[in-house]
């Protein structure tokens, strides 16, 4: 081997014997060197950089274990006895479900719309992200990368804000999200708390706002519509944006094709469809206003406004819905019948112009919503003798002929409807373009419809065409007219009076202590003499009832009134038993419910039963009980006797029948007469207030207790003749013929300790040779007569001074009528009557 001058051998040309040179040549190049160098100093500095961020920004984040016990604003839900809701409360409208209730197909549609790879990635996609972050460093769009982990950190965690600092907190959070939680748990969170539009939270509650359906009701077409929300809710509002809405419903269905949830088929089938949205918004208590809003301010009031608007309370109420309805619906027809037999009014506007009517009809429309059922307002377009072309709210059009406006009695419609007069009508068919003429009754009236059992309210109708408004039913005290009456005579069979005996109807004049008069008087402006307290009610006699208040005392009248419900009666005026004093219609019918409920009082209830989100029962009417159908003998072909329920007892169960009988009565023979036609045992009494202000009927089946008020909301008259049998009658009679039909007719009970006895109907005793009418009636045992009618009977005594009084109404108070003077103190008399004197005469005082 040959040795250079170094020392250092020097390659055999032929390759053998020396080392090889490639020594020298394996080296690194020095740039490659200082470039490793650099990456490893970067990431060293990255990692320092990263682990300073992630120290900088763990103080500022909130802690993610509180998604643990995250409790979500709930909707709270008013339902009727039958389990359907009356009305929903709550600041965002959500259905929390758990991620085993909601369908598979579902969960799929937010994945090929939301993420993909949710099952697969830690929290975060960084391919997305980079191509996200070039997307929006390059171009004017704006694109997201967020995966469904990243939207549970911001929704729940974080606030909207978009900024890099959000950013980068949002994925330390769902790093640490993944972590915790199972991929299941993450997405139940995300799936109930995204905001899907229209006030929505979570898919169960937009599958009920955009499709009235639960989540396993959708269709695959429905499920991708709303998965495609996300993203930008207000832009796919498929309300507001229909097309948007189904351009990204589409792109949807295609990503459930290309991740195989679909086939092409059923994709292409599926893009065809229309939306066919149902929408369903929150209930407001449309179908009950005033009970509703009656039910959402006791719940206020008890459990305050965060537990209403956000703990997701069940509040289960005594209403019924259909009977509802129903009351609602004959309330109207009333009111309306009412209005018309008063004539046309006029229009609600006029517009000078018809530009721009559009605008002003939707304004209208708007305005008047709540009066739904009265009908819509439209404008007149064009107006000839027999029809009008009239415009609506969203561009609709329709004809009113005359033959609907009839009721105004004005004949044809260009005599006093013009062009650009805003009016009320009413589709005559569903989706048809005829309508009818129609006028806001500027009239209300209220109806309150009770169990007579229980005392649960089933329907309470406070007035119409308002809203939720005044609750007339429960918060307007008007005069009760002869409505009183009963519990004058119900006072008086406490003392020993019998539906038999008899009282004089005559003319009565008090003295006042001022001097001045108080003359009562019959509104047929006669007088019948000796009458039997039945004849007295069923007649509605004003003059009877004076004197029986005054035989018995206006203190025990009070007492009696006191019990059933009726407080504040004063002792010292008569004029109150012929209705004077005021009282709700709530409070009359409840005390009107104590005769067919046996004598016992209960306060009228509304409410069942509260529970909480959870199920725990936060408040119940009724003690629970168990086995109870059981213990009442209850069969699966049989429903059981239910137990009477408790109460104070506010008369005893004869006399409460005794006034049962005597008011059957009065739909047999009476004011109200014509409610016989329906067939049934009912009763009930009519009450008409000083110059026909106010009308009342007030009346009950075995089963159920209904009241009825008309009247202005301003005091002032009805008109001549509106009296209770003519304005509230009626709307009584129309709901309880829909409320009955089809039920079984059925009878009141009869206590121990009653007799029926055959009498004359005119004198109240047995029968004599030339009674000519004789009646079956209802006694305590021991107390029927025992005497016999007379063979002769002075006639006179049963009719006479035809025009001896100054006019007047059976069923009004008389006090403060046309300057006769005020009722005197209950010790007032009317010794030294001339007409008495002569009464006398006759043998009939």
């Amino acid at each position: 081997m040959a040795i250079n001058r170094t020392g250092s051998s020097r390659p055999n040309p032929r390759g053998e014997g020396g080392p090889s040179r490639s020594r020298k040549n394996n080296k690194l190049p020095k740039w490659f060197i200082i470039l490793a160098w650099l990456a490893a100093l970067g990431s060293l500095a990255f990692g320092a950089l990263l682990a300073g961020v992630l120290v900088y920004y763990d103080n500022q984040l909130p802690d993610f274990r509180q998604l643990s016990e995250y409790k979500p604003p709930l909707i709270t839900r008013v339902y009727d006895r039958n389990g359907e809701i009356v009305a929903e409360y709550a600041n965002e409208r959500r259905i929390w479900v758990s991620i085993n209730e909601i369908p598979k197909p579902v969960i799929e549609s937010f994945l090929a719309a939301e993420d993909t790879d949710f099952y697969e990635h830690g929290g975060y996609d960084l391919k997305a992200i980079i191509r996200a972050a070039l997307v929006n460093t390059m171009t004017h769009r704006m694109q997201g990368a967020s995966t469904i982990t990243q939207q549970v950190a911001k929704t729940y965690l974080l606030s909207s804000e978009r900024t890099y600092t959000r950013k980068i907190k949002e994925l330390i959070l769902s790093w640490r999200i993944e972590k915790a939680y199972t991929k299941n748990e993450i997405l139940e969170l995300y799936l109930n708390r995204i905001y899907l539009g229209n006030g929505s939270y979570g898919v169960a509650a937009a599958a009920q706002t955009y499709f009235s359906k639960t989540l396993a009701e959708l269709t695959m077409p429905e499920r991708a519509m709303i998965a495609g929300m996300p993203q930008a809710p207000s832009r796919y509002n498929p309300v507001r944006n229909p097309s948007a809405a189904k351009a990204r419903r589409d792109i949807v269905i295609r990503r459930l094709q290309s991740e195989g949830y679909v086939t092409k088929d059923e994709a292409d089938a599926a893009i065809a469809t229309p939306l066919g949205l149902n929408i369903s918004p929150l209930k407001q208590g449309e179908d009950a206003p005033h009970f509703a809003e009656y039910i959402r301010q006791m719940v206020l009031k008890e459990y305050g406004e965060k537990a209403l608007y956000q703990d997701g309370l069940s509040v289960y109420t005594t209403l019924d819905l259909p009977t509802q309805r129903r009351a609602e619906e004959a309330t109207y027809k009333g009111l309306r019948d009412y209005d018309r037999r008063h004539g046309w009014r006029g229009p609600l506007h006029h517009m000078k112009s018809l530009d721009g009517w559009q605008k002003e009809v939707n304004a209208f429309a708007e305005k008047y919503a709540h009066s739904w059922r009265i009908g819509e307002p439209a404008v007149v377009l064009k107006v000839s003798a027999d029809s009008a072309r009239i415009g609506l709210s969203d561009e609709r059009e329709g004809i009113v002929a005359r033959s609907t406006a009839k009721w105004t009695g004005k004949g044809s419609l260009n005599s006093f409807l013009k062009v650009g007069d805003i009016i009320m009508v009413k589709a005559v068919k569903k989706d048809g373009k005829d309508y009818s003429l129609e006028q806001l009754p500027n009239v209300q009236g209220a109806l309150v419809a009770m169990d007579v059992r229980t005392g649960e309210v089933l329907a309470m109708v406070g007035g119409l065409g308002e809203g939720v408004g005044f609750n007339r039913a429960i918060m307007a005290r008007r005069q009760v007219g002869s409505s009183f009456k009963p519990f004058v005579y119900a006072a008086a069979m406490e003392k020993g009076y019998t539906p038999a005996s008899t009282v004089l109807d005559a003319p009565l004049v008090f003295n006042n202590s001022d001097g001045s008069e108080w003359k009562p008087h019959n509104y047929d402006k006669k007088f019948t003499g000796l009458t039997t307290l039945r004849q007295g009610l069923e007649q509605s006699r004003n003059l009877m009832t004076v004197r029986l208040a005054q035989d018995i005392g206006l203190r025990d009248v009070s007492e009696l009134s006191r019990r059933v419900g009726l407080k504040g009666l004063p002792i010292t005026d008569l004029s109150v038993v012929l209705g004077s004093i005021n009282y709700t219609l709530m409070e009359m019918t409840s005390a009107y419910s104590v005769f067919p409920r046996g004598g016992s009082y209960i306060e009228p209830t509304y409410l069942r039963r509260v529970q909480d989100s959870k199920g725990v029962t936060l408040f119940r009417a009724h003690p629970a009980c168990e086995k109870c159908l059981a213990s009442l003998g209850a069969t699966p072909d049989e429903n059981p006797v239910l137990p009477k329920m408790g109460g104070k007892e506010a008369l005893d169960a004869q006399n409460a029948y005794l006034m049962t009988n005597v008011l059957q009565g009065v739909v047999l023979r009476g004011t109200g007469y014509s409610l016989s036609s329906l067939g049934r045992p009912l009763g009930g009494k009519t009450g008409t207030t000083n110059d026909y202000v106010d009308a009342w009927f007030v009346g009950f089946s075995p089963s159920l207790a209904i009241g009825v008020w008309v009247g202005f909301d301003t005091p002032k008259s009805l008109g001549y003749g509106e009296t209770g049998g003519r304005a509230a009658l009626p709307i009584w009679k129309t709901f309880a013929e829909a409320q009955f039909k089809g039920t079984p007719i059925e009878g009141f009970s009869v206590p121990q300790g009653i007799e029926f006895v055959r009498i004359d109907a005119k004198s109240g005793l047995l029968p004599g040779v030339n009674s000519q009418k004789i009646i079956t009636e209802a006694f305590k045992e021991g107390t029927a007569p025992t005497q016999t009618t007379p063979d002769y009977v002075d006639e006179s005594g049963y009719e006479i001074f035809n025009s001896g009084a100054t006019g007047g109404d059976t069923e009004r108070p008389a006090a403060n009528d046309g300057g006769s003077g005020n009722a005197p103190n209950n010790g007032g008399g009317s010794s030294g009557n001339p007409i008495e004197n002569l009464l006398r005469t006759f043998g009939i005082y």
